[in-house]
């Protein structure tokens, strides 16, 4: 069998059968943007909990829930309002 070419980081071109990485060991990071109620918390949730399921440790971390607790100005959409002040400098 003909050796494969290597690219300069010592990695191959694409995986061979019986010649597979264990990814499942390495870090990731899966990141959900997009417009508000669309669903985003919710396929996380669903796809953390299959991982799960299948034996590879997830977590959840939701910006939004961790922002409102770094906060106590952040009460109402008014903390949003360009016309707030004190907000705005929070928020920079």
């Amino acid at each position: 069998m003909a050796a494969r070419k290597k690219f300069s980081n010592g990695t191959k071109p694409f995986p061979i059968r019986g010649d597979r990485t264990n990814y499942v060991n390495l870090p990731h990071v899966i990141a959900m943007v997009g417009l508000p109620a669309r669903g985003k918390t919710y396929i996380a949730k669903k796809l953390t909990h299959y991982l799960n399921w299948i034996g590879i440790k997830t977590k959840v971390f939701n910006v939004g829930e961790y922002r409102r607790l770094a906060t106590e100005a952040y009460k109402s959409h008014d903390f949003f309002r360009p016309e707030n002040t004190a907000a705005m400098a929070i928020r920079k």
